[in-house]
């Protein structure tokens, strides 16, 4: 069972709007080329009118597609100019003839754009151990230049965002704008950041599996976008999770074209921390994106964990507070089970003391000390019992674990596990 039908339906007017506005300089379009059935757009090319600086994150699994591969060694030079990408088939597994073919996207891309082979990446999403359909590409690749004459003469984003999902149900597409100092005295530029992802499968921290693709028309050092972008995963898609899964093919792109006019970033002064924190909002606000669209999913849960001897510990826990069946499954039955979650807590490798743990369900404390409450705030048992109840048939709701033997917080999103979720992906490949 898949999902993509769903995709243009749950498309709001808003989302429309937003996924139309990139930065300047910028192009990006998709169409359908042949590699998933019934004409779903599944090609997508992101271009720069100049040389952008650039780097990306890709997936910790040690099995990495072919595309993967060929853009790790691409961000070694500067000045990236495009980014093509197919949805459908991953590439991955694919040995010598994937790495071919994934070099032949950018040398293609290249050629057609009349800009270096090195400025172009690659990314590929969609079954894993399958070939590329080479011909169908190559014709997708020469009508998506057709479109990217600059300026465009037909701006598709939208279609662009369509082409690089695969079971997603909605866009992921976040725009934010701030202003820095001017290379000119009267001028404040508006710099923006565009961004879109996939994602809503094989989901987990480092990384989640997903692409994603960030533009922006800012003026930045090469080494502080770098850093920029660690920061931002690591607060935002290292904080997710859907199902455990870590994929073959993820990748976060950022390009920035320094067109907005500003002063450039050279330091880690405080336009340095602006865009800093522009950035995390962006990548945070993808994050909880996908982590709403998982594959069966009907919730949203932050765990939060407080009090930790350290962060690593506190992540640790959330993390497996996350990922558990039993706790997801409680989720998605409106079952107030906070035992498996204190359970989830004692197998997670921290050491901790059991008779210290508070655990909350939003702001209603049901346990203290280890032991469970038969009421808090006033509730008697029963009110008590149903107000639980209703917190986890929320779509969106927030399970804090206090564990008390120390001062450090983490935190995670995860969502609930359904038999959809085991429908899908019981007829994923066929």
């Amino acid at each position: 069972m898949k999902r993509q039908g769903l995709f243009k339906s749950a498309v709001s007017k808003e989302q429309r709007a937003k996924s139309k506005v990139l930065p300047k300089g910028f192009w990006a379009g998709g169409i359908a080329c042949g590699i998933k059935r019934k004409k779903k757009k599944d090609l997508a090319l992101f271009y720069s009118k100049v040389p952008a600086v650039a780097t990306g994150v890709f997936t910790s699994n040690q099995v990495k597609a072919a595309p993967v591969l060929v853009s790790r060694k691409q961000l070694t030079v500067n000045g990236i100019r495009a980014i093509i990408v197919n949805s459908g088939c991953a590439n991955a597994c694919t040995g010598e003839k994937g790495l071919r073919d994934a070099h032949e996207m950018c040398n293609l891309t290249a050629k057609l754009l009349n800009i270096p082979s090195r400025s172009v990446l690659v990314a590929s999403t969609g079954v894993i151990g399958r070939y590329l359909p080479m011909s169908k590409i190559r014709q997708g690749i020469r009508k998506l230049i057709t479109q990217s004459t600059y300026p465009p003469i037909h701006q598709s984003t939208q279609d662009a965002v369509e082409a690089i999902t695969t079971t997603d149900t909605f866009p992921k597409v976040v725009h934010k704008t701030f202003v820095l100092p001017s290379t000119i005295n009267y001028e404040l530029p508006t710099i923006h950041i565009w961004s879109c992802a996939k994602g809503a499968g094989m989901i987990h921290p480092d990384l989640a599996t997903l692409l994603c693709f960030i533009l922006t028309d800012l003026a930045i050092d090469s080494r502080l976008l770098r850093k920029a972008l660690k920061t931002a995963v690591e607060q935002s898609f290292n904080r997710i999770t859907v199902d455990s899964e870590t994929s073959t093919n993820d990748t976060v792109f950022i390009l920035a074209n320094g067109l907005a006019g500003n002063q450039p970033i050279k330091k880690e002064d405080n336009n340095f921390r602006k865009f800093q924190n522009a950035l995390n909002e962006v990548t945070l606000d993808l994050a909880k994106m996908v982590v709403k669209d998982g594959e069966g999913a009907t919730k949203l849960v932050k765990i939060v964990v407080k009090n930790a001897k350290n962060s690593d510990e506190a992540l640790k826990v959330a993390k497996t507070v996350a990922i558990s069946p039993l706790v997801k499954t409680a989720f998605f039955g409106a079952d107030p089970n906070w035992g498996r979650i204190i359970s989830a807590i004692g197998h997670s490798g921290v050491k901790i003391n059991p008779d210290r743990i508070d655990l909350y369900f939003n702001n209603l404390q049901v346990a203290k000390n280890g032991a469970v409450l038969k009421s808090s705030g006033g509730l008697q048992p029963a009110e008590f019992r149903n107000k639980a109840r209703e917190i986890f048939q929320q779509k969106e709701f927030t399970a804090t674990v206090n564990l008390n033997q120390g001062k450090a917080n983490g935190e995670v999103y995860t969502c609930d596990l359904s038999p959809r979720y085991v429908r899908i992906n019981a007829a994923y490949s066929t």
